[in-house]
């Protein structure tokens, strides 16, 4: 896919939503235990770029390069997996056939043994939320993006091919449910006509997706520089003291943590682990560039490759003022 194949992609992507998109607005009613292994995407973010309030960042050549070279390694794989008589093709975006705003993009479409079906592969670090080859123990948003493929597809089963670090390979295969899929969908076109249609914002979630994408939304008025701040309302006093009461409740946490950890490096002492529990090894040396040295040194050689990019905007909460009048 090329830079202008990929801008026609992206422009298509905000008609409606996609298999991941479904994915996270089903996510975000999931419990934690729930969500392991899955990616979670903030559904602000999917709003501002539904709405045109918010403009994907390009993402890096090398690493759409190094996806591209890893997913033709799997389709290999899968190949050798399914054995002779298997045929895989692109299908690229695809709208489903009578709800117009729900769309799928599969890694690849599959004919084997006359079944026509579809795969998609994956390239992970870790394990978790994956169970052994051959069952459906799957993370969440896979399981949901796969059943949103299989809706817009007519598929009667899809497959799910990860690659664990370059020597774990494995196949899944999700059979597919009619009704929860099209229960998937009607939720997914819920939240359209809830929020994007009606051009109302989702309520922020605690993403760093959702921050990045809040800081593009909501840039400062140029007008209100030199104002004065304003007084709250009793809604952001309320807000504020959550807040306060949070990041107490964080300190005390990350204290208590911090002891317990203390602990275990005291059980490990010398050794550089315990087995299925944690290892304490040293780190390898750091080099690092004293910027500030160098600028003074060879100024016009560090105004020569310097780069500024645009600054973003920072939250600082305030410490409380003491009400102390006596």
């Amino acid at each position: 896919m090329n830079q202008t194949e990929r801008q026609a992609w992206l422009a298509e992507r905000k008609k409606g939503l996609g298999g991941t998109d479904i994915a996270a607005i089903m996510m975000s009613g999931a419990d934690a235990a729930d969500k392991i292994g899955s990616f979670e995407k903030s559904l602000f973010k999917i709003w501002s770029e539904k709405t045109g309030l918010y403009e994907s960042e390009e993402s890096d050549d090398a690493v759409l390069m190094r996806g591209r070279v890893m997913e033709k390694y799997v389709f290999e794989l899968y190949e050798l997996h399914l054995g002779e008589g298997c045929r895989l093709w692109e299908r690229g975006l695809t709208w489903h056939p009578t709800r117009p705003r729900i769309f799928g993009t599969p890694d690849a479409m599959v004919e084997h043994n006359g079944v026509t079906f579809g795969m998609d592969a994956k390239t992970r670090r870790f394990r978790r939320g994956w169970g052994k080859t051959g069952t459906t123990d799957i993370p969440l948003d896979v399981e949901v993006q796969m059943r949103v493929y299989m809706e817009i597809f007519d598929a009667p089963y899809w497959d799910i091919a990860p690659l664990f670090s370059l020597d774990d390979f494995r196949v899944y295969r999700i059979e597919r449910d009619k009704e929860l899929g099209e229960q998937i969908l009607d939720v997914a076109e819920e939240w359209w006509q809830k929020y994007v249609a009606s051009e109302t914002p989702p309520p922020p979630d605690s993403t760093d997706m959702c921050r990045e994408a809040l800081g593009k939304v909501f840039k400062v008025n140029p007008r209100t520089v030199d104002e004065p701040l304003r007084v709250a309302s009793v809604a952001e006093r309320d807000l504020y003291e959550k807040i306060l009461k949070a990041r107490e409740d964080h300190k005390a946490a990350t204290a208590k943590k911090n002891e317990l950890e203390n602990q275990l490096r005291s059980c490990i002492g010398e050794s550089l682990g315990i087995a299925g529990i944690a290892t304490w090894k040293p780190s390898k040396p750091r080099a690092n560039f004293d910027k500030k040295r160098f600028s003074q040194e060879h100024p016009d050689l560090y105004k020569e490759y310097v780069t500024e990019s645009p600054g973003n905007r920072t939250l600082r909460i305030m410490e409380p003022k003491n009400d102390d009048s006596d």
